[in-house]
């Protein structure tokens, strides 16, 4: 692809129109979001599953020029996104994983507008759940994530940028690593969270720009464990509207169950799942 994303996201005249298009190129799912922010601008539960044209995503940035991009991860682009946040910690309990668990390999990189990065690897295949604080400061963005992606426009009016030297044009795409999953992974809910820590996320709560990610792997939770998917429906639905920060639309949480028991569904037919 040449020089068709800049390795600081600062190309005169391109911007995340270009962007976009270049990262369709590489079978990476994309949308927009809304400027200086992470809000999806279209209801994005059908680009976990397919790829937007190159037409589509022209028109969005026609209607939105000035809205940011942001890559869809999950199998369908192949990615999985480590998302490090140093203000929460992140840098510390990174440090951390790479004494206990051996450095990161060198693959695409980017820093995010707040001062985060994001490490881009290889999806391993099956399902891989988002995980929301994998270790402090540090989330995982898999199969129903999404992440902010340069040359997008942080709320602090900084760019995401790849990390020198680690752009898509010049670092490999590493294999996750398996400790990112406690040793492994599986068709359904990743396992690897205790009790403790569905417990605090659900009377916490969690603010815009998580509320999909968590949305799915609650969903994928309940079903795992058994639960009904209308009944996951309804008390997803009573969760949102109470500890979402501002709740999504009730189609949204529909939308997004329903994805969750097709691929938890397909996980079990296959018979890539562990009995309960």
């Amino acid at each position: 692809m040449g020089n068709a994303i800049g390795r600081d996201g600062k190309r005169a005249g391109a911007g995340c129109r270009d962007a976009a298009l270049a990262y369709l190129s590489r079978g990476w799912s994309v949308i927009p979001v809304e400027a200086h922010g992470k809000r999806p601008l279209v209801a994005w539960l059908e680009f976990q599953h397919r790829l937007a044209a190159p037409e589509e995503a022209d028109r969005w940035f026609q209607r939105w020029p000035d809205a940011n991009v942001a890559i869809v991860t999950g199998a369908l682009s192949g990615l999985v996104v480590l998302d490090v946040d140093p203000g929460h910690g992140g840098g510390t309990s990174l440090a951390r994983l790479e004494v206990e668990h051996g450095p990161l390999a060198r693959t695409v990189e980017a820093v995010t507008g707040g001062g985060g990065r994001h490490f881009y690897f290889a999806h391993p295949g099956g399902t891989v759940a988002n995980r929301i604080g994998l270790a402090p400061g540090i989330d995982l963005r898999g199969d129903g994530g999404c992440v902010v992606a340069p040359p997008s426009v942080h709320a602090s009016g900084r760019p995401y940028a790849w990390a020198p030297a680690h752009g898509p044009d010049e670092a490999p795409l590493a294999p996750m690593p398996r400790w990112i999953l406690g040793g492994g992974h599986d068709s359904g809910e990743a396992r690897g969270h205790t009790l403790a820590h569905w417990r605090e996320l659900t009377r916490r709560g969690v603010d815009e720009g998580a509320r999909n990610a968590t949305l799915a792997s609650l969903a994928g939770h309940l079903l795992w464990h058994g639960v009904d998917p209308d009944v996951a429906v309804e008390l997803l639905h009573a969760w949102n509207r109470v500890r979402c920060r501002p709740p999504l639309d009730d189609e949204e949480v529909l939308r997004c169950v329903e994805s969750i028991a097709r691929t938890h569904g397909r996980g079990r037919g296959a018979g890539g799942g562990e009995g309960r």
